[in-house]
Order: C-alpha cells, then structure tokens, then sequence
C-alpha cells in the first residue's frame, strides 16, 4: 500500500506488518500539498505532482531503507505546459501498459511498458493457463465437419409411435394414443423388449368357467398353473420357456425311466400288504377302523349319573 500526505511525502506500507512504512522518500519535486499515487497490475507505481508523473519499479520501492532517500526512477513523464498542471488523477488500465493522467485540460495517455498484465490471445493458442477441457472446445473434432449445418441445432422430430385403439363400449370410433402414454406392457412390445413366452389370460378366458359352472376344468388349470408360478424360483422367465419347450415332447428315455418307478412303487406296496396281512386279501379300510385297536383294550363298566327323576345306568 502507498500513501502520500501533505509535507510531501510517500511512504510505502506492507499491510502484513504495522510496525513502520518499508520505504519513504520525498517528492522529487520539492513541493508540498498532495499528491496522486496509484498501483499498476505489475506492481508499477505512479506519483503525480506538480507537472510530473513518476514512475516506479519493484524491488526497489518495497526493499527496507532506513534513510529518506528516493529510490531510482523507472520512467517519469512530465506534462507538456502550465496550462495542464494540477494532476487530479492517475489510473491504470487493467491488462493493458496504459497510464491515464487527468489534469486540468482533461486526460492523457502514456504507455508504461509492463505495468498490466499480459492478455494472451486464446484465438491463436496462446493461453498459458488453458486446460483439458478448454483444448478441446477450441480444437474442432472431424465428427463435427461432417455434420449437416441445418441438422446442428434444429428440434428433435416429433415420435410417430402410435397405436389404434377402440373407444369405450358403444363406440366404434378408432383413436391413436401416442407411444408415451401407452402402457408399459404396451410400450415393451412396441419397442420389442417384452417377453413373448409369457402366457396373457385375458377376462374372457377367466368368465368361460363361470358359464359352464363352478369354475370349469380350464379355469381350474389355469389356477393350478398360476400356483406354480407364485413358487420361488418356479415363475422366472427361462424356467417357462424351458417347460413349455418340453410340454409336448416325448422322450423314449424318460418315458421308460418313468415307467420303471412306477413298477418299483408298485411291487414295494405289495410286499408291505403280504407282510401286513399275509396270504389273506386285503380288506378295505372303514372310517373309524383308527379308532378299533384303541377300544378292543378298553374294559367296559357302567356308569352311573343322576338325573332329575332318578338314576340312569349307561354302559
């Protein structure tokens, strides 16, 4: 930071520390009152008083002097007539080597060879701080010369996805509905990502059993059909694709092989019959046969219970 008082002098401060001005010296002019100091992007600074603006240069103005003495100039510039003295103002245009004085007769411009910073031409690939993504918007890919110029920024056509439907009941009437508001169901068959072995019971198929009484043996099947499916690891799609697959095949091998468990069932449930009745025939079994072994070791006493008229004996 660089101030200026009214005994004239300029003194240059290090805002870190408070403890005293880093540099200080007296204006070369000799005069007193005020003067215009401002700082460039460079570090350049600038005093203006009197008729002269001065110009000075880091490190010499920023390095610790204990005496007064000014330190060496970097460029002074004095104006051209009386007519044009006091300076009112000094600024440095930003990113430019351009110092503005404005005096009594108005402004003027000098030129303060690196008092701005350096603006690089980004057009030319100049840009020392351009990164990954700023090369690639300024470098032109080949997929964007080929493209059509009227394509570039023109609105997606609208979806020509539809579908007929027919109106309520009543009316014969045909609408299309457009591809989003179809169903999902709807909208994967469209697009061809549905799975086709699925099977679809429509309302008319489930109402058949109704009609012909209590259910009906389609609708019973179907039932049967839709149990299995709510079985883990029974309802995926490839499991039904793999059963309907072997639904109507005949294999020799299994058919003999389903043969043979049923004969091997068969002789174990005759010989469990000759162990359990011998050479005699098999009798048929009565519903309360379970209860008879329980009763034959049961003794038989009467009972004795009083009701209202007397005594009742119950064997």
């Amino acid at each position: 930071m660089a101030t200026s008082g009214k005994d004239g002098s300029v003194k240059v401060w290090d805002c870190r520390n408070w403890k005293g001005a880093v540099r200080e010296w007296n204006l070369r002019s000799g005069g007193k009152g005020d003067a215009e100091v401002e700082w460039s992007q460079k570090g350049v600074l600038a005093v203006g008083s009197g008729g002269s603006v001065n110009m000075y240069t880091s490190p010499s103005i920023k390095t610790p002097h204990t005496s007064s003495s000014q330190p060496p100039l970097y460029l002074t510039h004095p104006l051209p007539s009386t007519s044009h003295r006091p300076i009112t103002s000094l600024r440095f245009a930003p990113f430019q080597d351009v110092l503005t004085i404005g005096h009594a007769q108005g402004t003027s411009s000098i030129l303060v060879p690196g008092a701005g910073d350096g603006g690089m031409d980004t057009s030319e690939g100049l840009d020392l701080y351009e990164g990954v993504k700023g090369r690639r918007e300024r470098e032109i890919q080949p997929d964007m010369i080929a493209l059509d110029s009227e394509f570039v920024g023109s609105l997606a056509p609208p979806s020509k996805l539809t579908t007929d439907t027919t109106g309520g009941s009543g009316s014969s009437r045909a609408t299309e509905i457009p591809f989003a508001r179809l169903p999902r169901a709807e909208r994967l068959r469209v697009s061809g990502k549905a799975d086709l072995t699925e099977e679809v019971y429509s309302d008319a198929e489930s109402l058949e059993g109704d009609e012909n009484g209590n259910g009906g043996p389609k609708r019973k099947e179907d039932r049967e059909e839709r149990e299995k499916r709510k079985m883990r690891g029974k309802g995926k799609s490839m499991k039904r694709y793999l059963r309907k697959q072997r639904k109507n095949v005949i294999d020799p091998a299994a058919v003999a092989i389903r043969a043979k468990l049923e004969k091997q069932k068969a002789e174990r449930k005759a010989e469990i019959r000759k162990v359990k009745y011998g050479d005699k025939p098999e009798e048929k079994s009565v519903a309360l046969d379970w209860f008879k072994e329980d009763i034959e070791g049961l003794e038989i006493r009467p009972i004795m219970f009083r009701y209202k008229r007397g005594f009742v004996g119950v064997h």
